[in-house]
């Protein structure tokens, strides 16, 4: 399963409220990514885990706002739709994608809008 690509955020939700967020672009090649929006750019490198099952990923900013922070992240892919989902707070890594109301977890869903040759 290849994540390499260039995704452009559809929607977003914070526990399961729908939350508003800019329009943002995801570029993954390997084990680096960038994420740029009018509100800023970050870079940093991956780590991907877990299993085909159930990917992980470890999103570790080198530049920009989330420079020197670790997001403990769940991944999915299922054709060009992506989800990662992740604890607000930079906290522990969100068990499974079924999230509870009220939680201070984001789940953001993806479209791939170009895939990277691997």
């Amino acid at each position: 399963m290849s994540f390499d690509g260039t995704w452009q955020v559809v929607s977003g939700k914070l526990g399961t409220d729908s939350i508003p967020l800019p329009a943002t672009t995801l570029r993954i090649a390997g084990d680096r990514y960038t994420v740029a929006s009018a509100e800023g750019h970050d870079t940093g490198k991956l780590t991907w885990g877990g299993d085909q099952a159930q990917p992980t990923v470890d999103l570790i900013g080198m530049t920009g706002e989330h420079r020197g922070l670790t997001i403990l992240a769940l991944a999915r892919v299922k054709g060009d739709q992506m989800q990662l989902c992740y604890a607000v707070d930079g906290g522990v890594r969100p068990p499974s994608f079924a999230v509870r109301p009220g939680s201070a977890v984001v789940t953001v869903r993806y479209r791939r809008v170009t895939r990277d040759p691997s």
